[in-house]
């Protein structure tokens, strides 16, 4: 029996279009860039929307930049002045956004820089003795957790003072994982982070105290995204096709495969939280086959098979097991193809999904592909 809340959730869905007149292009121009954004009012995000009328629609192909993208988007920031997007290996710093931390260099070392320039501002060759760093989150302004090769996730003390980078201090160097860390995400609401890895695992660390606290059961394959929901604590993990939902104490809800073809996998992944007082939110991933797909949590008491929807139901023991026949369930709402949006027409040559982010009040989902473009859909309204 669902609770008044429960029921509106599911009879909720969302009605975005495509906004091509300010939401396409790319983050990577030599000068600062704010894509301009028409303000939402956050009533769009408890009101009743309608997911399946989503369409791509005014598309205006002079938004594109005239600067062609230099490499895949990584990481993308919703502000009050509008989007901010950064290449792979790169990720912006809160909470002003307009310093950058830099990584992935053939010296192993790292650097801050200007969002915006291509210059680096100050460059630290304390991360080289801890291998090729793979990954890095910032979770305030003062703290980065970075990992890599060495398997050890380092967290990092920093001073930015007056635009200038002070010191770089390692405050802890974390030991669970045998293989390289791939992914990292953190929760300041939770005061935890979590890092996933080749050795199919993901570990639960508390943010504060700098410990650990669990490690989930391996996963099918190699963790290759991560995310944490800031009003629940609830974690999602990706590896591979598969997509897992946990508990923020580790406790695996629901599972599901994502593919549409052997060769597909996710590539990164969010939450978004479409009602304040709601509990649940939508889970978005996006693949190597350049479609972003929108996920729901159903209760019931078999998995329900129905026209678009995968669903697998949801278990308490380890991924890969056949679950309970009564609990939660993943739930496949929409697919949104950013290349037929763009173009008009499916290709065979899409680019991968690689960045996504949510608008504070869920009216936006922003989308980065490997090709350097950044697209955004909107709720209609």
């Amino acid at each position: 029996m669902l609770s008044t809340g429960e029921e509106y959730f599911h009879n909720c869905v969302w009605n975005f279009s495509f906004r091509g007149d300010f939401c396409c292009g790319t983050g990577h121009s030599t000068e600062p860039r704010y894509e301009t954004c028409q303000p939402h009012h956050t009533s769009c995000a408890r009101r009743k929307v309608n997911l399946s009328a989503l369409n791509p629609t005014e598309l205006n192909i002079s938004s594109v930049l005239p600067d062609y993208p230099k490499g895949a988007i990584g990481h993308i920031v919703h502000t009050e002045k509008g989007i901010l997007a950064v290449e792979k290996n790169k990720i912006l710093i809160p909470p002003l956004w307009s310093k950058t931390f830099c990584w992935g260099f053939e010296d192993f070392t790292c650097c801050f820089g200007t969002y915006g320039s291509e210059k680096n501002v100050t460059t630290f060759e304390c991360m080289a003795d801890w291998g090729k760093c793979l990954c890095a989150v910032c979770p305030s302004a003062t703290t980065i957790i970075t990992s890599g090769t060495s398997s050890v996730v380092c967290v990092w003390e920093f001073s930015l003072v007056k635009d200038k980078v002070k010191y770089l201090n390692l405050r802890q160097a974390l030991y669970g994982h045998t293989q390289a860390v791939t992914c990292l995400a953190a929760s300041v609401a939770y005061s935890i982070f979590v890092s996933g890895s080749d050795d199919r695992t993901c570990i639960i660390w508390d943010l504060n105290r700098l410990t650990f606290i669990k490690q989930l059961p391996a996963h099918q394959e190699s963790l290759r995204s991560l995310a944490i929901n800031n009003s629940t604590g609830d974690i999602v993990s990706c590896a591979g096709s598969c997509l897992y939902l946990w508990t923020v104490n580790g406790q695996l809800l629901a599972s599901t495969s994502t593919a549409c073809s052997p060769t597909c996998h996710i590539v990164c992944c969010c939450f978004a939280e479409v009602m304040d007082w709601d509990t649940r939110s939508i889970i978005i991933t996006g693949s190597t086959d350049g479609v972003v797909r929108l996920w729901k949590t159903k209760y019931s008491h078999t998995p329900e098979q129905g026209a678009g929807l995968r669903v697998q139901s949801g278990v308490t023991e380890e991924p890969g097991g056949t679950g309970n026949k009564c609990g939660k369930h993943l739930v496949l709402c929409r697919e949104l193809n950013p290349s037929v949006a763009l173009t008009g027409k499916a290709s065979r040559t899409s680019p991968a999904v690689t960045a996504l982010a949510v608008s504070r009040n869920s009216s936006k989902i922003l989308v980065g592909d490997d090709w350097g473009r950044l697209c955004c859909w909107s709720v209609d309204g």
